[in-house]
């Protein structure tokens, strides 16, 4: 990782402003962070819908990511309101189908969200879950092995 951060460059006067190598590392860190998320971005608008559909499989296991979300989850991950998103259901520009008719639950396809504002949050938000899950059940684990 430290081979990573050296590659990143800071300017000359960036450099004279931080006296640690730490606080560099981390000014490195944002910045590289700062152009992963563009070169995302660009290779993300690059998929067709089948790269899109395979990327979304190989993510949907790594983070326990379910296929359809519900209305709230869709909303945090697009940066609107539930109502909004409810609006997009219904006129189509959400894949979703409704739960029970008049309702206003939708199942919507989580796969068609991978390019909204928040869907790294949301991911981050299914990676904690599942990290809690293991750690769960690895206590479990050792509880029943001590009996």
């Amino acid at each position: 990782m430290s081979a990573i951060l050296n590659a990143v460059k800071l300017r000359p006067n960036e450099e004279q402003a931080i006296s640690s190598e730490r606080a560099r590392d981390y000014v490195r860190a944002m910045k590289l962070h700062e152009e992963l998320e563009r070169e995302k971005e660009r290779l993300y608008q690059e998929l067709n819908e089948v790269e899109k559909k395979e990327a979304f499989t190989v993510l949907s296991k790594q983070f326990n990511i379910p296929r359809h979300v519900t209305v709230r989850e869709a909303s945090e991950i697009i940066g609107i309101t539930p109502q909004m998103v409810r609006r997009h259901c219904a006129d189509g520009k959400l894949i979703a189908q409704q739960t029970l008719e008049g309702s206003g639950k939708w199942r919507i396809e989580t796969d068609q969200l991978m390019d909204k504002p928040n869907w790294d949050k949301f991911i981050e938000k299914r990676a904690r879950i599942k990290n809690q899950s293991i750690k769960i059940a690895d206590q479990k684990l050792e509880y029943l092995d001590e009996e």
